[in-house]
């Protein structure tokens, strides 16, 4: 077949040699289309012709049909990805094309299942994207979304530039042509007034024309053979030599809908059951030095504290010494290893009416999205605590991921969440009732999570949690420092997530479009540390006072925290006035202003919240130091 370099040779008009946007700086053909560009000296290959699958590849990215990849087709509706910068252009932007490797992926300690996050070094190069730290996922998903994270770094950059540089220039075009810049991916297109106007503005274009429509006099500086790409990644995702390619999630030509699809959210594979944890060998369980196949992170030493802590030090009370006195309906045990609840939330539940009538039935799932904390302090037995903490902490990763990619329609009870954290034989169950209940438990929660909680026969010594080694040999009588925090990370989440339930049912038009839920999402992060979602995952427990968000003692700490939950609270149904404004320090004595907004504030939220769950909602607990 012909190329450019055979069928066309340099040429310029005596006339007029000047290139314009109907010229060809590079001039190179596919078929019976002439591609030329008035602006830059190649000629990429185009994939915007036939129909093609736009399906994640190895890496994650969708190869030579991913507009942040290789350049594609103009669409007027995505202009901005003419801007998208290419590969290795910009060095601030270096992180936006790495790839993960089983290296950077950390499995904790003890896991069964190879969930686990991206290493922390990595992970601080995203900056804003920092949430990847606090999401454990299988490998395979995990590349899936840092290759998404990229395309939005990406996406925002392209459309940054979009602003500040090409759109003034297009809306005022200059009278000659700007320097093509080699940064910007550029794009094909067959419209030449679209052309013409991307060649003035500095955009790299290359316009496709059939061979028909070339006028003889085409001024013609250099033709070319198509630039194929050396360094995109087309073979599909692979795992020890077997193939689990990701789903073709579109499949056409160039233009509109590959764009649109091009920018879809990954969802994750949860349904699938992940690969269990090979178990170490003799030599690795003979030798402390010797690194889990994720790898442990270079903090040995703090590790070995960590250890220390979790395995020594005096318990609170004899193994089998229960709370005293009647405990009335609506009351929890006080037991030093609960942690304290926050006394204005305290206060608000002893306040509430708690009448069965004002309880709205049906609309909010009453179970707990975490297991109900005070499970693990009413055991009859040591052992039936070490076998409850010991079940958590190893579904744990693989909970969160499953509440925080793809939450579960139903929450168990706490009496489901016994059978869970007591293990649930993995055969088939029996037709007895307890049998059926602890069916139930395996429909909720999956048989993944299931599978995971087997009780420690076969244990490893150790499991992670938070970035800590604890000695599974100590949960029988773990330190209270240890099962303190344990239940404290248990209500926060609890707490947490069910705001953010009530929240979706109490205004649910504001979680109608994806901008609205954006706003409506990052309103609830900001009543949190961190402000980046809702989940608590690797990082380390709290060190300092601004990590308590509304339980720091600090009113100056507190008050932003305070704020963005009455802002929150503000728009629900017959909230109180005084939370449509911002609470401010009055400096005098106790800040009595902003103590009475903030008493307010949880009063109206703990009756809500009993109204539509017909329980104790989870309080926020204070958090001691370690």
């Amino acid at each position: 077949m012909a190329t450019a370099v055979t069928r066309f040779k340099p040429f310029t008009r005596p006339d007029d040699p000047k290139i314009t946007s109907l010229d060809a700086q590079a001039v190179a053909c596919k078929g019976h289309w002439v591609i030329t560009s008035p602006n830059v000296d190649f000629v990429p290959e185009p994939h915007i012709f036939e129909e093609e699958d736009l399906q994640p590849r190895a890496d994650g990215r969708f190869g030579l049909v991913d507009c942040f990849q290789w350049p594609q087709l103009h669409d007027k509706d995505f202009e901005y990805s003419v801007c998208i910068p290419r590969k290795d252009s910009l060095p601030s932007l270096d992180i936006a094309w790495y790839t993960p490797t089983l290296e950077d992926f950390i499995i904790p300690t003890g896991a069964k299942f190879a969930v686990g996050t991206l290493r922390d070094t990595t992970v601080k190069q995203f900056e804003q994207l920092y949430q990847l730290r606090h999401h454990p996922l299988v490998f395979r998903d995990l590349v899936a979304f840092v290759a998404q994270l990229q395309r939005t770094l990406l996406d925002i950059h392209a459309l940054l530039d979009y602003v500040e540089i090409l759109y003034p220039l297009l809306a005022s075009p200059p009278s000659k042509p700007v320097r093509a810049n080699p940064t910007w991916m550029g794009c094909f297109t067959r419209n030449t007034e679209v052309c013409e106007a991307l060649y003035f503005a500095g955009v790299p274009v290359w316009l496709v024309r059939d061979e028909e429509f070339i006028s003889p006099t085409m001024n013609i500086v250099r033709p070319v053979r198509l630039t194929f790409p050396d360094n995109i990644v087309r073979v599909m995702y692979s795992e020890r030599g077997v193939s689990k390619p990701f789903p073709s999630i579109f499949r056409g030509p160039g233009g509109l809908l590959r764009h649109y699809h091009t920018r879809r959210r990954y969802e994750g594979t949860l349904a699938e059951r992940p690969e269990p944890v090979a178990p170490p060998s003799a030599a690795q369980s003979s030798s402390s030095q010797q690194p889990s196949r994720g790898g442990k992170q270079a903090t040995q030493k703090q590790n070995r504290a960590a250890r220390v802590k979790a395995s020594a030090g005096p318990s609170r009370m004899p193994p089998l010494q229960k709370s005293t006195g009647g405990e009335a309906k609506w009351e929890e045990p006080v037991l030093p290893d609960i942690p304290k609840p926050h006394t204005l939330f305290d206060s608000a539940w002893r306040k509430a009416e708690k009448s069965m009538q004002r309880v709205q039935t049906g609309r909010v799932d009453p179970g707990y999205r975490f297991p109900k904390p005070t499970l693990f302090v009413n055991v009859s037995t040591p052992e039936r605590k070490k076998t409850y903490l010991f079940n958590w902490l190893s579904a744990r990763p693989l909970w969160i991921s499953q509440v925080s990619v793809r939450s579960p329609s139903k929450f168990p009870s706490p009496q489901m969440w016994r059978d869970f954290l007591n293990t649930i034989d993995t055969d088939q169950p029996s037709s007895t009732r307890s049998a059926s209940t602890k069916s139930a438990v395996r429909d909720i929660l999956g048989e993944n999570i299931i599978h995971v909680a087997q009780g420690y026969a076969g244990a490893p010594e150790e499991i992670e949690w938070r970035g800590m080694q604890v000695r599974v040999s100590s949960l029988s009588d773990p330190p209270l420092w240890l099962i303190r925090s344990i239940l404290w990370e248990l209500y926060e989440l609890n707490f947490r997530y069910e705001l953010y339930a009530l929240d979706e049912v109490i205004v649910p038009h504001l979680w109608t479009t994806d901008e609205a839920r954006v706003a409506r999402q990052g309103l609830l992060y900001s009543i949190f540390p961190g402000g980046y979602g809702l989940l608590m995952w690797s990082e380390p427990l709290p060190q300092e006072p601004r990590e308590l968000g509304l339980c720091a003692s600090s009113m100056e700490i507190a008050l932003p925290y305070w704020n963005s939950f009455f802002e929150l609270l503000s728009v629900w149904p017959e909230a109180p006035p005084g939370l449509q404004h911002p609470a401010e320090l009055d400096g005098s004595s106790g800040n009595s202003a902003f103590f009475e907004q903030a008493m307010s504030a949880s009063l109206f939220y703990i009756q809500t919240a009993f109204d539509f769950l017909g329980r104790q909602p989870s309080l926020p607990r204070l958090f001691q130091f370690v």
